[in-house]
């Protein structure tokens, strides 16, 4: 199997979970009943996903893998939504960590990208933490 090839995946699933929670559609009906630390805390999650998107299409770019974006929506069904948000964040962490321990060879000083979106998932995680089990109430 060439590793290329399964770098690709992993790094495709990376996008889509990047690019998936940017649909700002999902979040309208949170968004009006949010408290302004959570409306805070969700923009930043939202401002750094599309950054976080770029630094994965520059990574791949720069491989000479082209990614294909198709990006997946994500549907908030849990009035519990931190706790949702919370586990994209960790599932973004710990795909950013394989692809760093499986393909770090492959990536060479790439890897540093990689490093901060791990980085970024963990303040991420930390941010969302206190909401976690807060129930939202929708009308």
């Amino acid at each position: 199997m060439d590793r290329k090839i399964v770098l690709k995946g992993m790094l495709e699933k990376a996008y889509r979970i990047e690019a998936g929670f940017e649909s700002e559609a999902n979040f309208k009906a949170f968004v009006e009943i949010m408290d302004e630390e959570q409306k805070r805390v969700l923009f930043q999650l939202m401002s750094d996903s599309e950054k976080h998107k770029l630094m994965l299409e520059d990574l791949a770019k720069n491989l000479g893998i082209e990614l294909e974006r198709e990006v997946e929506e994500f549907i908030f069904s849990d009035k519990r939504f931190f706790n949702e948000i919370y586990k994209l964040e960790m599932s973004a962490k710990i795909i950013y960590e394989q692809i760093i321990q499986k393909f770090g060879d492959l990536i060479g000083v790439e890897v540093e990208k990689l490093k901060e979106l791990v980085r970024d998932e963990e303040k991420h995680a930390k941010l969302v933490e206190k909401f976690v089990d807060r129930t939202l109430r929708i009308l």
